[in-house]
């Protein structure tokens, strides 16, 4: 048999040598990682999906510790919890078990009664995990089936909502079960932009926070028509207090054990709610405008997170939106005045694309395909796309993209095709008429060549028929001396003298030249000079 996989959280160094101790000596258990901090459990179990049993101290911080054990028990019901605590009390025990824990064990336990209970929960935890396979859930086997990703804006008016609708949307459309939540309590404008009307919100759900059914979730939920199932915040802004920092954690909590993804609003300003949200998230996003307030801003945001140590600034990612060539940030910039993170594909800067979707209160009316690209590509990033989606191969130096761009586009072509090499068929329609307009435009030169020529040779003929009317011969070869190749070719020019009222003219035609080779002119150009002659 394998041996038990245990993870230790303590708050001292005094606390783990004790117990390390005592489990090298129970030949069956394996001590796999030892923690200072809350934090650092909630990061470290995503690696370890084969952990059997988590030994938390109750002055373990700094999340209340029955509070973490709610979270792992809630996000990984296969996963067993012990609470260590120094007093084995009636109370401890009964709060310990309705947090979740498997058991209570005293600081001071002796290696057997610590062998015993570890055994147990160890055992509990792998037969629950068999059953969970064998009934073939819809659950991983790490027992946390959602993510949940915060977006928040660096300051009012970047874009949060609509970002937040449009990615919830396109993650529907590609068949992930999503859940979007408005937690900006005081202001949030989601039913405005979906054209929904309040029936419930968030705060009907903090009173039986501690045990939210599917009921619940259904009576509580909209469910809009393009997919996602929306969480409304409060109609008035000041019954946003409700949803305390404990609520927020167990209603998102809910929602992630239920949900693909769990995509959360969380507006531009920071309370306890939002706070929760954002340490709970898988990604937290800050959506950031090119202008340096909006930098500066989202600097602030990250420090006042990391300070406050809901989360660190190298685990946050950003967004850049409203982008434009013509702007004087651009992207790369961007990224390192705010030293983080940041997507690889930017929102275009298409305020009046979004203008009718917005008053409207139907964001399918959102058409402009930049802006869906955009979206579309930025789902693929965060990895809210099905698995059945095929990647487009990136384009150079920026964003990733779907098959489709975006699978809001997929509904209007067909599956599997794109506009790759569109432009390249263009050209190549446009080859021919560009030829074509080059042979006229050289075709016109020749015309007013020709015609230079004929009129200097018509006056230098006159001037030598002048001086010598009897040699035909030397007025030709005067007038052809006028004229270059090709144009004085035999049979291409062309002399004679001709009479008009009484009046004796030299005339000259020369046959136009052909842009094509090997066609013989149908046109030739004349022009005409009037002797004079010399006393």
């Amino acid at each position: 048999m394998n041996a038990y996989q245990v993870m230790i959280g303590v708050p001292t160094d005094e606390l783990e040598n004790a117990l390390v101790a005592r489990f090298a000596e129970i030949a069956e258990t394996e001590v796999v990682s030892v923690h200072r901090s809350s934090h650092e459990i909630t990061d470290a179990l995503p690696r370890l999906p084969g952990l059997d049993v988590v030994l938390i101290h109750e002055d373990l911080g700094p999340l209340p510790v029955l509070d973490l054990i709610r979270d792992i028990s809630r996000n990984r019901p296969q996963l067993a919890v012990i609470l260590i605590s120094d007093e084995t009390s009636p109370d401890v025990f009964t709060n310990a078990v309705e947090a979740g824990a498997r058991g209570l064990l005293q600081s001071d336990a002796t290696i057997e009664e610590l062998g015993a209970r570890v055994s147990s929960a160890a055992e509990w935890s792998r037969t629950l995990r068999r059953h969970l396979e064998a009934a073939s859930l819809d659950l991983p086997m790490t027992g946390r089936r959602g993510r949940i990703i915060t977006l928040t804006g660096a300051k009012g008016g970047v874009g949060t909502t609509t970002t937040a609708i449009h990615l919830a949307r396109i993650a529907a459309r590609s068949g992930q079960v999503v859940c979007l939540v408005d937690l900006d309590l005081q202001s949030g404008d989601i039913p405005g932009y979906c054209d929904l009307k309040h029936r419930r919100s968030i705060v009907d759900l903090v009173e039986a926070a501690d045990d939210i059914s599917a009921a619940m979730l259904a009576d509580t939920l909209y469910v809009h028509p393009d997919g996602p199932h929306i969480l409304l915040a409060p109609v008035h802004g000041e019954n946003g207090e409700d949803v305390t920092a404990r609520a927020a954690r167990q209603i998102l909590g809910a929602l992630r054990s239920r949900y693909d993804a769990v995509i959360v609003d969380c507006g531009s300003s920071v309370d306890d709610a939002t706070a929760v949200a954002v340490e709970l998230s898988d990604t937290a996003l800050v959506l950031v405008t090119p202008d340096l307030p909006a930098l500066r801003a989202a600097q602030r945001l990250m420090a006042m997170w990391e300070r406050l140590q809901i989360r660190e600034a190298k685990n946050v990612t950003s967004l850049l939106v409203r982008h434009s060539r013509r702007n004087e940030i651009q992207p790369e910039f961007a990224r390192k005045l705010l030293g983080a993170q940041m997507l690889r594909t930017v929102v275009p800067a298409a305020y009046r694309a979004l203008e009718e979707a917005s008053n409207t209160g139907n964001p399918s009316r959102l058409t402009d395909e930049n802006l869906l690209k955009a979206f579309g590509r930025i789902s693929g990033e965060l990895g809210l796309l099905d698995s059945a989606a095929d990647p487009d191969p990136p384009p150079p130096a920026s964003p990733t993209g779907t098959e489709a761009e975006t699978v809001l586009a997929r509904s209007r072509r067909p599956r599997g095709r794109d506009d790759t090499g569109a432009s390249v068929v263009e050209f190549a329609a446009l080859v021919p008429l560009l030829g074509l307009a080059l042979l006229l435009t050289w075709q016109v030169v020749l015309v007013g060549l020709t015609g230079m020529y004929a009129s200097h040779a018509a006056n230098e003929g006159a001037r030598q028929a002048a001086l010598t009317p009897d040699d035909p011969d030397l007025i030709l070869e005067e007038a052809a001396r006028r004229v270059r190749s090709p144009w004085d070719e035999e049979g291409t020019f062309h002399l004679e003298r001709i009479t008009v009222d009484g009046r004796e003219y030299v005339e000259v035609t020369i046959a136009m030249p052909m842009v094509l080779p090997g066609l013989d002119s149908p046109w030739g150009i004349s022009s005409r000079s009037m002797i004079l002659p010399e006393r």
